[in-house]
């Protein structure tokens, strides 16, 4: 009789701790979303920078899209259908990595405000704003990670390394978006002078870009195989969040400024020019989209190769 219930509390108990060791760090991280992301609401822009930003109130919707996936977990985990759960806790990731697009110019700003190197108007920073646009993208990445740790729950046996096609494709992909954003300004400062401001030569664009291309040749080659992983994967996924970030600031800010959800628009010019700009901003968010696939397949591979490493 007492093996019987020592077996059954065995098997029982390892559900409720996935449970909670699994659970509380993204309602916690939610709570502080809908929070900080209600307050930069109830104020509004604190900057008339961040007035074309996308609406804060997107983080709320997302936190609480959040809070919904873990309840849905909670009832999956003794199911085992977990659909609708990993679908709420992905639909909560893409809202906030909405909510979060401008979090990167927050931070320029925050830098020239803290140093006191004189920058006029660009060391003004919205405050209110910027904390919830932070811990949005913060938030985005644990909605992320529970996503992935809700599909494993109801499918340990499987594990989605990625052929050696498929990375180099990824690769490919990759590469390709590494192009047009500094290819543009590159054309931009061999035009000259543009709308009444000098264009310099974009060095930094094709350092960054670059950067991103190497990162992406370690991430689905065997060069990542002689690197810490921890150093490959804390670097794969700042650089994608901080891509995806800035995608979410053009592609959802300019949808909020056309359909008026927020109170200022950025005139991008009329015609072709307005597609070709809006087209190459927007390969940010597919560059962020395609370092953290090469990220997860990374970590996977190395996991399974090496799992002490």
């Amino acid at each position: 009789m007492n093996t019987d219930l020592a077996d059954a509390a065995v098997t029982l108990s390892p559900r409720p701790r996935r449970f909670r060791h699994g659970s509380v760090v993204p309602v916690l991280a939610a709570a502080a979303v809908i929070v900080a992301s209600g307050v930069a609401t109830a104020t509004g822009p604190g900057a008339e920078y961040a007035r074309i930003f996308p609406p804060a109130w997107l983080g709320v919707v997302g936190a609480a899209a959040v809070v919904f996936g873990v309840l849905l977990r909670a009832r999956a985990l003794r199911t085992g259908r977990a659909a609708g759960a990993e679908s709420a806790a992905w639909v909560g990731a893409v809202l906030l990595l909405a909510a979060s697009g401008g979090f990167v110019l927050d931070c320029f700003r925050a830098f020239f405000a803290v140093t006191g190197i004189p920058a006029g108007a660009f060391s003004e920073v919205d405050v209110p704003g910027a904390v919830a646009r932070g811990l949005a993208l913060a938030g985005a990445f644990i909605a992320i990670r529970l996503a992935r740790t809700i599909r494993a729950d109801t499918s340990r046996a499987s594990r989605a390394t990625g052929s050696a096609a498929g990375r180099l494709s990824l690769l490919a992909i990759g590469l390709v978006l590494c192009v047009p954003y500094p290819l543009l300004k590159t054309i931009w400062w061999m035009q000259g002078d543009d709308s009444g401001f000098d264009v310099g030569f974009p060095a930094m664009e094709l350092v960054l870009f670059a950067v991103a291309a190497g990162g992406f040749i370690v991430l689905t080659t065997k060069l990542g195989d002689v690197l810490p992983r921890w150093l490959v994967v804390l670097g794969g996924w700042s650089g994608s969040l901080v891509l995806m970030s800035m995608g979410a600031l053009m592609v959802v800010g300019l949808v909020a400024q056309a359909t008026h959800l927020v109170p200022a628009t950025v005139d991008l010019g009329a015609g072709a020019r307005a597609v070709i700009v809006f087209a190459v901003y927007s390969t940010w968010l597919l560059l962020g989209v395609a370092v953290a696939a090469a990220t997860v397949l990374y970590e996977e591979r190395r996991a399974s190769v090496s799992p002490a490493v």
